[in-house]
């Protein structure tokens, strides 16, 4: 069906030839005597192309039609459609009957000398005009270069909606969900050589991370300064030494004069949910009510005293004996 639709205008020009050439024979055939049956023969050939065209060009053209939109599902004729379109289709549809009543006239019983008389002719010459007028209206609808332009497909009932599912609005906090600069806290400057052990947070072993302010901060002893950031990444101890289980992460950052307080934990153990109250997963910020244990300690920015912090470093492996060194004996 898309390829007879994509030869609607090819099919088109049989019945406009037909009707640009049957004049003449219609004429031609009009005269008495001898030898006027051959034109008679021409006559209905010429009419049955043209009819036989201009049947397989309105069936095309229909197609087309319902293709490009201009037939709304359920209906034959255009609705509401351009004036311009109007008059092809009413030209295509006149020609029709016409041609049917003028190719009946041709073929009425006439002696061997006759000729095909006026009806025919009358009827010949309305089918051959209604043709050329569909060709032409047909030809400026296709090529709006000519003055007409295209006539714009009818207006149908739009479609409703696809159910789309709403879109969150964008988090205006970029830290809602995740500490994302605490994360990051490896590209600060590590303020211990060594993981230290701090019995003020869980017993955990420690290591703090700051920027330049932060730093400089920390190692004077005083409060930090606006906008400075330090994070604190922590493991779990097995058997007095860092343990392959990651601790909670805590970050410190000034803002407005006032400290603002991180604890997030990504993968609580099972032997440790009593401190989050049974949370497996926690992500505290400040200010939940969680951390106020954390200000009485961190009010105003400061961090641990110089003479408070621990000490507890990593004790330090026993050297292994040289491989091949000889046994002290014994006494």
């Amino acid at each position: 069906m898309e390829w007879f639709a994509a030869k609607h205008a090819l099919l088109a020009h049989l019945p406009v030839a037909a009707g640009l050439l049957l004049p003449l024979a219609l004429v031609a055939a009009l005269r008495p005597g001898r030898g006027i049956r051959p034109w008679w023969t021409a006559c209905r050939y010429l009419g049955w192309a043209g009819l036989l065209g201009l049947l397989a060009s309105l069936f095309s053209g229909w197609v087309l039609a319902r293709a490009q939109g201009y037939l709304i599902p359920g209906h034959w004729l255009p609705q509401g459609a351009a004036p311009d379109l109007r008059r092809h289709l009413l030209y295509s549809a006149a020609a029709l009957p016409v041609g049917v009543a003028g190719l009946w006239a041709m073929h009425r019983p006439r002696k061997e000398h006759q000729g095909l008389g006026v009806l025919p002719l009358f009827l010949g010459l309305i089918w051959a005009g209604l043709s050329l007028m569909t060709g032409w209206t047909g030809e400026r609808l296709a090529h709006p270069s000519l003055g007409l332009a295209r006539p714009p497909a009818p207006r149908l009932a739009p479609a409703p909606p696809a159910p789309t599912r709403p879109e969150p609005p964008p988090s205006v906090d970029p830290e809602a969900k995740l500490p994302v600069r605490a994360l990051d806290y490896a590209a600060l400057q590590p303020l211990e050589a060594d993981p230290v052990k701090s019995q003020a947070h869980g017993g955990r072993w420690i290591r703090l991370w700051a920027d330049d302010a932060g730093a400089a901060a920390y190692r004077a002893g005083s409060p930090l300064p606006e906008g400075s950031l330090v994070v604190m990444s922590s493991v779990e101890d097995h058997w007095g030494r860092p343990g392959p289980d990651p601790g909670p992460l805590y970050a410190l950052e000034m803002k407005g004069g006032q400290p603002r307080l991180t604890f997030y934990w990504p993968r609580v153990p099972a032997a440790r949910l009593a401190e989050t109250g049974g949370q497996a997963r926690v992500y505290w910020r400040s200010p939940d009510p969680h951390l106020d244990a954390c200000l009485t300690c961190h009010a105003g920015g400061l961090l641990a005293d110089p003479m408070t912090r621990s000490r507890w470093k990593l004790p330090a492996r026993p050297k292994a004996a040289a491989p091949g060194a000889a046994a002290t004996p014994q006494q």
